[in-house]
């Protein structure tokens, strides 16, 4: 296998032309792969060549197959590849002889039929999914509603809240918290690879959002019929009406002495950990006539404004501001320049409220 030029690697880094013909469940089993179990498009199973990279056995079934693309992740090592790959460093063997224990075929295997029955079958299935998307999407409550009951959760998604990708500065929304607001890994759908945040209004489901897990690079290799344009790091399902709700609202306790107001559902998550229980979000740039409803219900003393630090946060503050302070006692906590709620520690963050109750 180290013979193979890059030519050959570059041929076999794509296996999606190979999955039509490929029994993954038939092929694990073959291997003596233990504690194989399906989900959707996705098949779950222990590492097989965890020791290989780790040096010991593994302990739980972390390691997932793609039906569809041949994709290989192990969770426990954050390590990805592709099946064919994986059969080759166990059989040590090359990809040619992958294949063929793959499909089965004893002896010369036809990769050019393979590979024109893939192609057929890769374009029928995005045809299919491009028109469901939009009934996907549309239904996607009643299906969210029904996953709540049994919520997969991944070490990647507890990642993504500790370290957002791109981020400069970690967030650090720990797993107790992540789990305390019922969050979820979609792993099959049009919600693939995203972390689904439920948005609860009186303990029943109203919405929720889907939080891109792969990042625009590995989202537009894994679409190749889509553009830049296409990707979307948050989704909604269709019709929700995000003036209507408050992110975190369930949590917060009637006339509470303040309950801070932000944007995003990462800030509440992170505010609620650092002990403001009393704490919602806007869930956009505009504070609406179903917000102030809301807020009114709850009731507090004064309600602290805390969005981020830029210029865009501040222009924020001073807009809910005015739509606020004819009802309620306003408090303004302007964060520094750069800074914004999910990046502060705890120290910083009570200085900070505290200074801005007592103006």
């Amino acid at each position: 296998m180290g013979n193979l030029g890059i030519k050959e690697r570059r041929r076999y880094r794509d296996i999606e032309w190979l999955m039509p013909s490929v029994d993954v469940v038939d092929v694990l089993e073959r291997l003596g792969v233990e504690k194989i179990s399906t989900s959707g498009d996705q098949v779950n199973a222990l590492c097989p060549d965890h020791n290989i990279f780790v040096g010991r056995e593994p302990s739980h079934p972390r390691w997932t197959v793609n039906i569809n693309t041949g994709e290989t992740f192990c969770f426990t090592e954050s390590r990805g590849s592709n099946l064919l790959w994986t059969i080759c460093r166990m059989l040590d063997c090359e990809p040619k002889a992958a294949v063929a224990f793959m499909t089965g075929v004893e002896g010369d295997v036809d990769m050019s039929s393979l590979r024109l029955s893939g192609m057929i079958g890769r374009l029928s299935r995005m045809r299919r999914i491009r028109e469901g998307n939009a009934l996907s999407a549309c239904a996607g409550l009643d299906e969210i509603r029904r996953d709540m009951n049994n919520r997969p959760t991944s070490d990647a998604m507890y990642d993504f809240f500790i370290h957002p990708p791109g981020k400069k500065e970690p967030t650090n929304i720990e797993k107790p918290t992540v789990d305390h607001y019922g969050l979820f890994c979609r792993n099959w759908g049009y919600y693939k690879n995203r972390v689904i945040i439920p948005f609860l209004l009186d303990e029943s489901l109203v919405g929720f959002c889907a939080v891109d897990l792969l990042g625009k690079e590995e989202w537009l290799r894994q679409h190749p019929l889509q553009n830049d344009g296409d990707y979307k790091k948050v989704l909604y399902p269709k019709n929700f009406k995000s003036g209507e709700y408050l992110f975190g609202y369930d949590d917060c306790e009637k006339q509470a002495d303040y309950v801070i107001l932000t944007e995003g559902a990462r800030e509440v998550m992170k505010l609620w950990q650092m002990g403001f229980r009393n704490s919602v979000a806007v869930l956009g740039g505009n504070v609406t006539d179903g917000h102030i409803l809301l807020l009114s219900k709850k009731a507090p003393k004064s309600i602290v404004l805390m969005f981020d630090g830029d210029d865009a946060g501040y222009l924020f503050t001073e807009k809910a501001s005015g739509k606020l302070n004819k009802l309620f006692n306003i408090k303004k906590c302007l964060l520094p320049i750069g800074k914004d709620p999910k990046n502060l520690g705890k120290e910083e963050a009570t200085k900070m409220v505290n200074n801005a109750i007592s103006r």
